[in-house]
C-alpha cells in the first residue's frame, strides 16, 4: 500500500521541460526518459565537425573570390588604358 502511493507522487514529478508522452524537448527534438546520449553526442560532434568544415571552405572561397575580382578590376583597368591609347591613335591618324 505505501508502494501505490510512492507510485501516484512520482508520477506528478517531471523534468523541466519534459511533456506528458515522457519526453523531454531538446534543441534536437524529443528525448525520451532513460535513454543514452552517447549516440546524440557523437551525432552532435559529427555535425559541428561539419560547420566547421564548411566555414573552412566558404572562407576560403570567400577568399578566391576576392583574389578574382581583384584581378578582374586589374585587367579592366589595363584595357581601358589599352583602348584609350588605341582611340588615341585613330584621332591623330584621322586628324593627318
Amino acid at each position: 500500500m505505501r508502494t501505490e502511493g510512492w507510485q501516484s507522487n512520482m508520477r506528478g514529478l517531471r523534468l523541466v521541460g519534459e511533456e506528458e508522452s515522457g519526453s523531454v524537448s531538446t534543441t534536437f527534438g524529443p528525448v525520451r526518459a532513460g535513454l543514452t546520449t552517447t549516440h546524440r553526442t557523437n551525432k552532435e560532434a559529427q555535425l559541428l565537425e561539419s560547420l566547421k568544415c564548411l566555414e573552412r571552405e566558404v572562407e576560403n572561397l570567400n577568399s578566391k573570390y576576392c583574389e578574382a575580382y581583384v584581378t578582374l578590376v586589374s585587367v579592366m583597368e589595363h584595357l581601358v588604358r589599352l583602348t584609350a591609347i588605341i582611340n588615341v591613335k585613330d584621332i591623330t591618324d584621322d586628324v593627318r
